[in-house]
């Protein structure tokens, strides 16, 4: 097998395990060329649509179009989506200002002038109006409901238009069992109620789960929203292990997805053929913030109960006081009983953050669901000791400092090694 390594900074990290520990799996993925630009890919997806009939015969000239884009928590081809959709328009007829852009946040924070512009550029910015979502808008639209009832309302943008297109990127996700599709309306342009009431109420569900389509409530709800709301349609950009894109697929807001969420199994998928003692991960491609602790999921699969798991992070985002506050009182009060005390919360809709956003309690929540399984150490250059130790992890600075923590215990381990944390779907 070859010697084990991870993905840091974008280049490829190697290091010895000690001695007496048994390498099981080293998850790295083939190095293939792009075979195509993704321009290439792209238009290629919009002349064949699957589910849909290709745009021009779904748009008039007449019609107010809504572009829902995903955030710059993912490294999609957003732009040059865009600059292809846009280009399909004009070749219809639409005029520039029947067309608005909205960056469907969720609950996540917005997009400064500056990342507007590295993102999208100058020329679009300044041709076309772009719009962040705020999910606390006193104006937001009724557009369907929850099975819990409740009504979920959405961007007032996105309700008046008589077309509404996604640009998105699929890739294992741990609640919705993949992103892309009907995600980019809901939770992308949704109230914070209801994605709250949403998140609390599935995360933790049955089917709920990394790669799970099937009987998976949370993402159900999903697609039964974005279809109350009249998502039309979407252009899924489908994401490599070096969160390059592999592949392109457009068309009907589900059966697109679907396409191409078995495209990104045959890429994304890796077989382990056992739970190993330790696990060493990376939150590569997920620096944003609490976005880093999601490869955590698909270590936990691959793990025995009691287990270790090395996380290995950058974190360019910022992780707020208030965010750690959150760990550390929530440790204090329920340490030992972590994985009853999250599901209280969620069954109950009560946020172990009071003040945060979505995306930090389902951090919250997940982590702290899994350090009552296992025993988890932070190996980073980003986040300090003092802040990573409050959160209820074990702290190292190096590989080597990490092992030294664990071969008192395990002497002997049997240890996976998962270079891409964020892209991998285990299979076990």
């Amino acid at each position: 097998m070859s010697k084990p390594f991870i993905i840091h900074r974008g280049s490829k990290l190697f290091f010895d395990l000690p001695s007496e520990w048994s390498l099981l799996t080293l998850a790295a993925f083939d190095e293939l060329p792009q075979q195509e630009e993704p321009l290439e890919m792209i238009q290629e997806a919009l002349r064949y649509p699957v589910g849909s009939p290709p745009l021009k015969e779904c748009v008039s000239s007449s019609d107010e179009v809504a572009i829902l884009v995903e955030d710059i928590t993912r490294a999609s081809p957003k732009k040059l989506v865009l600059e292809a959709l846009l280009a399909e328009f004009k070749s219809i007829g639409l005029s520039e200002d029947r067309i608005s852009v909205i960056i469907a946040l969720g609950t996540h924070r917005g997009l400064s002038p500056q990342e507007m512009e590295a993102t999208f550029g100058r020329s679009l910015l300044a041709t076309y109006e772009f719009i962040n979502h705020d999910c606390r808008a006193s104006d937001l639209v009724p557009a369907g409901k929850l099975l819990t009832g409740r009504t979920v309302r959405i961007n007032r943008k996105v309700a008046a238009a008589a077309f509404r297109i996604g640009i998105g990127s699929i890739f294992p996700h741990p609640m919705n069992g993949f992103g892309g599709g009907g995600k980019i309306l809901f939770p992308g342009v949704a109230d914070f109620e209801s994605i709250k009431e949403h998140h609390f109420r599935y995360t933790f569900h049955e089917g709920t789960g990394l790669g799970k389509i099937k009987a998976n409530r949370f993402y159900d709800q999903v697609c039964a929203v974005a279809r109350s709301a009249k998502l039309n349609y979407v252009v899924n950009s489908i994401m490599d292990q070096s969160d390059r894109v592999a592949a392109v697929v457009a068309g009907h807001p589900v059966e697109a997805h679907l396409a191409g969420i078995d495209k990104s199994r045959a890429i994304v998928s890796r077989r382990f053929d056992k739970r190993a003692d330790i696990t060493i991960i990376t939150s590569f491609p997920y620096t944003e913030g609490p976005q880093i602790v999601k490869p955590l999921v698909p270590a936990s699969m691959v793990t025995k109960e009691g287990g270790f798991i090395i996380l290995s992070a950058e974190c360019s985002g910022n992780l707020p006081d208030p965010f750690i506050q959150a760990f550390e009182r929530f440790h204090a009060g329920h340490e030992g009983n972590l994985h009853a005390a999250v599901l209280e919360h969620f069954e109950n809709n009560r946020p172990i953050m009071k003040e945060g956003a979505i995306d930090f309690n389902m951090a919250l929540g997940l982590t702290l669901a899994l350090q009552h399984r296992h025993r988890i150490v932070l190996v980073s250059e980003d986040v300090p000791r003092d802040k990573a130790q409050k959160m209820g992890f074990l702290y190292a600075e190096t590989f080597g400092h990490a092992f030294d923590l664990i071969t008192a215990e395990h002497p002997r381990a049997e240890v996976h090694v998962i270079p891409s944390g964020g892209v991998v779907l285990p299979v076990i």
